[in-house]
């Protein structure tokens, strides 16, 4: 391979993995205020009642790299209601927060909090 091949595929390589992890950070950004979407546990609305509107941070492709984690359960849940919001749900049904924990080597011990929920639009008259 010639310098300008290297080169020019050094550059396309840095500016995909720039965009992947530039994108990767803007679901990361729970600085502003969500709106507080309802939150309905399982048996407390009935299926026909509402629709799926979309299930954040599990149906988009950079889930299968990486999925936004936060220090604190109050700020991933703000996080998923401000994504599920941004998509059109009314509401958020079966909300489930982990610990994701940090790799072993890593020298940063704070939780890593993820939360999975489904956003709904519930129907009127339910």
């Amino acid at each position: 391979m010639t310098k300008t091949h290297r080169s020019r595929l050094s550059a396309i390589v840095g500016a995909s993995l720039f965009f992947l992890w530039s994108s990767l950070g803007l679901a990361q950004t729970a600085g502003q205020r969500a709106p507080d979407l309802r939150i309905y546990t399982t048996g407390e609305i009935t299926p026909g009642f509402y629709e799926v509107v979309n299930r954040p941070w599990g149906d988009a492709w950079r889930s299968a790299i990486s999925s936004p984690t936060f220090a604190t359960r109050e700020q991933a849940v703000a996080a998923l209601n401000a994504e599920a919001a941004a998509r059109g749900a009314e509401a958020l049904l079966n909300v489930y927060c982990f610990d994701q924990g940090r790799w072993k080597m890593s020298s940063n011990t704070e939780p890593a909090i993820l939360c999975y929920g489904i956003g709904i639009r519930v129907r009127p008259g339910s």
